[in-house]
């Protein structure tokens, strides 16, 4: 379908590097929330733009490169390299080391694929996985790969760019952060609104950096058994569209079934994907089911973190229910009850116990952790993602990379239109051909 080719790379750095050893800056420590990710794929953005013919790519690529650098000034953790220390005591140490090596700007084509081809298909086209750089990069290896890369792809009639970001550095609310950053200052904006504050959070008197047992051979010998052959095996996936109006539907009806006002619009959503989708599998009714819910912490904890913390702050909330209880008929509201009481359970307390609990016996995440019975949920409706505008329009559709994507992994994102949201499901195919015929689940989907 496509002549697809890489036009350029080039070193993006920082214009006013001026950080010196003293710097609180040039060497970040590590927390926990961080340090999870060391085995894990790195993470990917996308936003896919339209574009008139008339549009000069030339000059938006060098303009594109030019704020890039006045953006990454501001975040310099994103010019740098991950720094991992062996010691002594047969543990290691990892930290951020703030010294401007630079990030990668990709330029390429795609000339024969329109915006047509990425958004008319049923289920993602493969040459999307083309559309971002670094793929392949596990997290530990930032110590020598950029932090963060740029790959902006020319269409036919548009543009795609796809970042790829080192997930030690920054979770989903510090990638957007920057990317709204970097949107803002192309389109003309002098400075940012909200200036990233990159002081991690620990817990009084722990010792720093953080040393942990942590070697490559033992997490890959841990994950590549015969048990994950169904998580492990190539997913499809496919984009499911909720209005505004059928999620208040769907969240009137969880509350109602529960007895409640509590639960969230994203709380039923979840549990109505997670009835359809353990529904498909035909499971033993006395079998468990488990929905992994990704949890923002910053205003958990208490005094709370500030809006611009910038990292990582974000736990599983594992959310465990017998199937027989999540599938009959009143399933939509004792779902999502189960799910919002377990959330509300994360409190300081908890947060800082499981905190120093990682301390004592660190545990990372890894491709193929959790069993086919098992979705987990990505990103976050909160994000503005539809407001990336980099002077040439706002996006008409957002995308994950190839990166992580395996049996299971539900992402959410806020849909083009005010109070809608897209899921992005990864699964087989054969599954998401079930839950597509199953019209309990189907009258809610608009698209």
């Amino acid at each position: 379908m496509s002549s697809f080719r890489v036009l350029s790379t080039t070193t993006i750095n920082a214009p006013n590097h001026n950080l010196c050893d003293d710097s609180s800056h040039h060497t970040i420590d590590l927390t926990p929330w961080d340090l999870q990710f060391l085995p894990y794929g790195v993470n990917q953005k996308g936003l896919l733009y339209h574009h008139t013919l008339k549009l000069d790519i030339s000059n938006q690529i060098e303009h594109l490169k030019h704020s890039l650098s006045s953006t990454l000034e501001m975040f310099p953790p994103f010019t740098g390299r991950l720094k991992i220390k062996e010691c002594e005591d047969n543990t290691i140490s990892c930290s951020i080391k703030c010294n401007n090596e630079g990030a990668l700007f990709v330029h390429a084509t795609a000339e024969n694929t329109s915006v047509d081809d990425i958004l008319g298909p049923t289920y993602f086209p493969q040459i999307l996985h083309s559309f971002f750089p670094l793929n392949g990069v596990k997290n530990y290896e930032g110590t020598s790969n950029p932090l963060f890369a740029i790959q902006v792809t020319k269409l036919v009639d548009g543009i795609f760019i796809g970042c790829t970001i080192n997930h030690v550095v920054a979770d989903g609310t510090s990638i957007w952060h920057f990317i709204n950053s970097w949107a803002k200052i192309s389109k003309g904006c002098l400075e940012i609104t909200k200036i990233p504050s990159f002081k991690r959070w620990f817990p009084n008197g722990i010792q720093l950096p953080i040393r942990f047992p942590f070697t490559m051979e033992q997490q890959n010998n841990h994950y590549n058994n015969d048990n994950h052959n169904e998580v492990n095996s190539k997913p499809s996936v496919r984009l499911f569209h909720f209005t505004k109006e059928n999620i208040a539907k769907l969240k009137f009806k969880a509350n109602l079934e529960a007895g409640t006002e509590n639960i969230s619009s994203l709380q039923a959503l979840f549990t109505h994907i997670w009835r359809s989708i353990m529904h498909s599998k035909n499971l033993d009714l006395e079998e468990e089911v488990d929905f992994v819910v990704v949890l923002g912490i910053r205003p958990r904890l208490i005094p709370p973190l500030k809006e611009d913390y910038f990292g990582n702050a974000m736990i599983d909330c594992v959310v465990t229910m017998k199937a027989r209880d999540l599938l009959e008929d009143d399933g939509l509201g004792k779902g999502a009850l189960k799910m919002n009481k377990m959330i509300a359970l994360h409190s300081d307390e908890k947060l800082n116990n499981q905190y120093e609990n990682w301390l004592k016996t660190p545990n990372f995440l890894n491709v193929g952790m959790y069993d086919s019975k098992t979705l987990i949920s990505s990103s976050s409706p909160r994000f503005d993602v539809y407001g990336n505008d980099f002077g040439w329009g706002k996006p008409v559709a957002v995308q994950h990379g190839v990166e992580n994507k395996e049996n299971g992994i539900i992402s959410v994102f806020a849909g083009a239109e005010e109070g809608s949201m897209d899921l992005e499901v990864c699964y087989s195919y054969e599954t998401l051909e079930a839950i597509c015929n199953d019209p309990e689940f189907m009258e809610v989907v608009s698209n």
